[in-house]
């Protein structure tokens, strides 16, 4: 018997759902990618097939399927120093250019969609090994993502060994890393985990605190977001960052077709997007 054939209602009623829940979308050439989440459902409502799954949900959704669908229907690729040009740039020179202007207090940065948490210690390892010994001190990080699934791997901080594979130099998992025999997981070093502050947040929904971050990313996210919610949430973004602030894109990502008052900045061979101040 061949794969179950998906009728078009059932993918647009997903793909709504999660386009006014979070703003990703999958356009009707993506539909595709929605079959193993859709069939994922199946098996967790116990249900026949993709038409019972529609029926059922479409009468209503309570909070706990709503997160089901989130954790699901989120795109949670990620690995650690992606692309290691920006985690070496901030640790060299971002962090230390905006310390010299600190005389107390501590640089605060943001992963606003922080997935399963390589992204935040990658910023936190590199701080560490490209920076002065007395910077992580200084830090103060917060992490956060829509899903909870993804936050509660970023918080246990622990990972496969085809997690440490990808993107992690081997220095950092001799050093900041502890393997597990019993479970075969390598173990984030609680110093480098203490210092990461984890939260649930929706980057279209929320309210962001203003003028809170010396450094904010948000890598790889917007590109599944159309135009007007890339508008809408980096205005928010440049609202929360302080003068003076960097923004960090991924690489490819730019503020072309956007009207947001954020220089185009280069700092040790990284680009990055800075507010005056």
């Amino acid at each position: 018997m061949g794969a179950e054939l998906i009728d078009n209602k059932i993918y647009e009623f997903f793909a709504d759902y999660i386009k006014k829940s979070i703003g990703i979308e999958y356009s009707e050439k993506e539909y595709f990618r929605l079959d193993s989440r859709i069939n994922t459902l199946i098996k967790s409502f116990q249900v026949q097939n993709a038409q019972e799954l529609y029926a059922k949900l479409s009468q209503s959704i309570d909070k706990q399927t709503h997160d089901l669908l989130i954790d699901l229907f989120t795109n949670n690729e990620t690995y650690f120093m992606r692309d290691i040009k920006p985690f070496k740039a901030i640790a060299k020179g971002v962090v230390p250019e905006i310390l010299e202007k600190m005389s107390f207090g501590n640089l605060k940065i943001w992963s606003c969609a922080s997935s399963t948490g390589q992204e935040i210690y990658s910023i936190l390892m590199a701080i560490d090994s490209f920076g002065k010994p007395d910077y992580l001190k200084r830090i103060q990080i917060d992490a956060s993502d829509v899903s909870d699934e993804a936050l509660k791997k970023a918080m246990n901080a622990q990972y496969t060994e085809l997690d440490v594979q990808r993107g992690l130099p081997a220095p950092f998992l001799i050093k900041y890393f502890t393997k597990n025999e019993e479970n075969n997981l390598w173990k984030i070093n609680p110093e480098i985990k203490a210092k990461a502050n984890f939260f649930k947040f929706n980057l279209l929904e929320e309210k962001f605190p203003v003028n809170q971050y010396h450094i904010i990313f948000c890598r790889n996210v917007l590109i599944y977001q159309n135009p007007k919610n890339k508008q809408i949430i980096l205005e928010k973004i440049y609202d929360c960052l302080k003068p003076g602030g960097y923004l960090v894109f991924g690489a490819g990502e730019s503020l072309i077709g956007l009207d947001i008052n954020l220089k185009q900045v280069e700092v040790e061979n990284a680009w990055f997007y800075k507010k005056e101040g």
